[in-house]
């Protein structure tokens, strides 16, 4: 039986889930499960009521998810800015929120192979993308597999050129046994270093709604997801393949998860058809910037080359 505690701690944690899928509502989006072909994967998509009209009134924006989150709680605060310009897609990644598969692969490649299966199934035949963290190794892969498909590109604090060895400062700093603490915790003490990393600065939030927070039927998935990464795995990301996209790198000056290094690292890589814009003071959730969306809608909505 629940304490009082964890009764209100669930209350809360239901009841902002509620409003964020309000604000959606109200900017003309619904939610839709898509069954793909292989009849054994869903992907639960937020997208506009009409997306035939929609499409032909604005360009399509798909936008993909941090690790640890989902569609609905990381972008509901930037869908009343964004959604006036784009007809916007906002998937969750297979197994967060309502996002599943029987199959057994788990890479963020298999994760780019079923958005595009599903976004293609709606009639959407090209998109912006943008992506948060875990999100950008999938946009990624979609850039690089799909380039018909990704026009432009933005690549929000992700790690895309990591090395193996990236997640040692948080490990040594969080004093964590193993990246699935950080990133999958199981504790409200491991929860909370978790987000003094990703906010950088302890969290205002009481335990009673941690430990809600914490409620993950999904955690074995998440740590086979982790361990399916190609992304970071080896010593130099010198395997991986370059996009042909323009792109658009936004970064956190602050970030503990993903070095801002890795942000330059990224923009010497693909050279002259990237950009990177660092928001001061911010850390690995540059959205919180009151500048973000401005920057993103500047980006998407102009034509002009990079260089």
């Amino acid at each position: 039986m629940l304490t009082a505690s964890e009764t209100l701690g669930r209350v809360v944690v239901s009841a902002t889930n509620a409003w964020r899928r309000a604000v959606l509502r109200r900017h003309g989006l619904r939610r839709r499960t898509i069954h793909l072909p292989d009849s054994e994967t869903d992907i639960v998509c937020w997208m506009p009521k009409d997306v035939e009209r929609t499409c032909n009134q604005k360009p399509s924006l798909l936008l993909l998810h941090g690790f640890g989150s989902n569609g609905t709680e990381s972008w509901a605060s930037h869908v009343s800015s964004l959604s006036r310009h784009f007809a916007l897609f906002i998937p969750d990644l297979l197994f967060f929120g309502s996002s599943t598969t029987s199959r057994l692969e788990r890479s963020e490649l298999f994760q780019a192979h079923c958005i595009h299966t599903a976004i293609l199934s709606l009639g959407v035949n090209q998109s912006f993308v943008m992506a948060h963290s875990y999100g950008g190794f999938v946009a990624y892969r979609l850039a690089h597999l799909y380039p018909e498909f990704v026009t432009k590109l933005i690549i929000v604090a992700s790690g895309i050129m990591m090395d193996c060895h990236n997640n040692d400062y948080a490990l040594r700093k969080t004093g964590a046994n193993s990246v699935y603490d950080i990133l999958a915790p199981t504790s409200v003490p491991a929860l909370k270093q978790t987000l003094e990393l990703v906010l950088n600065g302890t969290p205002k939030i009481p335990d009673f709604v941690l430990k809600a927070m914490l409620k993950n039927p999904n955690r074995d998935h998440h740590v086979e997801l982790i361990d399916a990464l190609e992304i970071g795995k080896y010593e130099t990301p010198s395997y991986l393949p370059k996009v042909s996209q323009k792109t658009l790198i936004l970064w956190g000056e602050k970030d503990q998860i993903f070095n801002i290094k890795l942000a330059f690292d990224l923009k010497l890589f693909l050279g002259a058809t990237a950009e990177v814009k660092v928001f001061k003071e911010q850390g690995h959730v540059p959205q919180f910037a009151q500048s973000f969306d401005e920057e993103v809608i500047s980006f998407l909505r102009t034509n002009g080359s990079t260089e």
